[in-house]
């Protein structure tokens, strides 16, 4: 018992002194921008008789501004947002350029024109970028806007395998597509990603996807009220926090969130259909599966919300040839929070969790509460309800969900 106490004092100490040390480079860098950064206001002001104009595309020249300047300090207002069209392959509005630190003020925000239907990538960092810092980034998609038509493409913020990426202080909502997105692209992972404070609002597919990351740090991460409930906007899954391997070339080594909080998300909360790309028609070989979130509270009081807090639901893995894939997916001191007066639907805390497997990823629930209209449980006094006692013990009696 006190080698235990003594191991989990020395992680918690490991962990605050990373912690530190990402915040102390965090303000470095945040100081550097606003030290030495380019001021972008007086070159925008040219564009149109020293005036910035509403509802005009800064985007183009807002990229040419980041290829030429590394340092660079927005001013404190709105600047208007559309396609860049030089950028064909991916539909994009900024596209961030390699060694770009990006300070945006109180009072600065980025917004989709008010006839744009529907956002493509707001911000786009791609595979060949590397060493990227953006700091009180606000961004306001297409939702905003009178009959907008959404897709299952475009995001808030999408990293498509870039390497060294600091994104802080960021407020993302109303997007078509992803709020946040950190991609595998041509086997290439996202690496050494870091999120610090993230605020993700009614996104339309997912608030927040990780299809591959090597080495991501995700810290204080909010998410709420990610769907639609009109049926013909309606792009699935609907998903707060979303899993998502392309196939078997998506890698999550190192994948660590603290402190993630999820609210009144339409569908499932949290998402992993139990990585079954990386099972199907596996040809990459072993791949070995780390992701850790530590402090997450989920609540959920929207009749209209549909999906389980923690869905791992692929059907039954037995038939496959799971060897290749192992590793944890672990969430430690998870609160799951459910009132929304719907009889079934407030003990839709798991989906899938009783699931037989062959192997593959083992998930844990750690200090696990749930709170079942204002009345908490937990292994210790599951007995009480019925339900809850059924729900925690079926995952135990399972080879894929260990709950304690």
């Amino acid at each position: 018992m006190m080698v235990r106490i003594v191991a989990s004092v020395l992680v918690l100490f490991i962990v605050g002194l990373s912690h530190a040390k990402a915040i102390d480079r965090e303000k470095m860098l945040r100081d550097s921008v606003v030290r030495y950064g380019v001021e972008i206001e007086p070159y925008l002001k040219s564009l149109n008789n020293q005036k910035i104009v509403e509802d005009f595309n800064y985007s183009p020249y807002i990229n040419k501004f980041l290829k030429e300047h590394k340092y660079v300090k927005f001013p404190p207002y709105k600047l208007t947002i559309g396609y860049d069209e030089s950028f064909p392959s991916y539909k994009s509005h900024l596209v961030v350029s390699s060694g770009n630190r990006l300070y945006f003020p109180k009072g600065s925000s980025l917004e989709c024109p008010k006839d744009m239907k529907t956002n493509g990538y707001m911000v786009f960092i791609s595979w060949d970028v590397k060493d990227v810092f953006i700091d009180g980034i606000q961004l306001t998609g297409s939702k905003a806007n009178p009959n907008y038509i959404t897709s299952p493409y475009g995001a808030g913020i999408a990293m498509y395998a870039p390497t060294k990426v600091l994104i802080s202080n960021a407020k993302i909502s109303q997007n078509s597509g992803d709020g946040i997105t950190v991609r595998v692209q041509w086997k290439k992972q996202s690496e050494d990603i870091t999120i610090n404070n993230a605020r993700i609002t009614n996104a339309t597919r997912v608030g927040m996807l990780v299809n591959g990351i090597v080495n991501g740090d995700f810290r204080n991460i909010y998410i709420s009220g990610t769907g639609e409930k009109t049926k013909e906007k309606v792009q699935k899954p609907q998903t707060a926090l979303s899993f998502e391997p392309n196939d078997c070339t998506s890698k999550y080594i190192n994948c660590r969130f603290y402190n993630l909080e999820t609210r009144n998300n339409l569908g499932p909360v949290l998402a992993t259909t139990n990585f079954y790309a990386i099972y199907f028609k596996n040809t990459c070989g072993p791949n070995k599966v780390d992701v850790v979130i530590n402090k997450w509270k989920d609540y959920n009081d929207d009749p209209a919300c549909y999906g389980a807090s923690f869905d791992v639901a692929s059907g039954s893995m037995e038939g496959f040839d799971t060897k290749d894939l192992t590793g944890t997916f672990k969430i430690i001191n998870p609160t799951i929070i459910r009132n929304t007066k719907k009889d079934l639907y407030d003990y839709y805390f798991f989906h899938g969790h009783n699931e037989k497997s062959k192997g593959g990823v083992t998930y844990t629930l750690s200090n696990l509460k749930l709170v079942h209209r204002g009345a908490t449980y937990n292994v210790r006094n599951k007995q009480q309800n019925k339900e809850i006692n059924s729900l925690i013990s079926s995952g135990n009696l399972s080879n894929k969900v260990k709950i304690n």
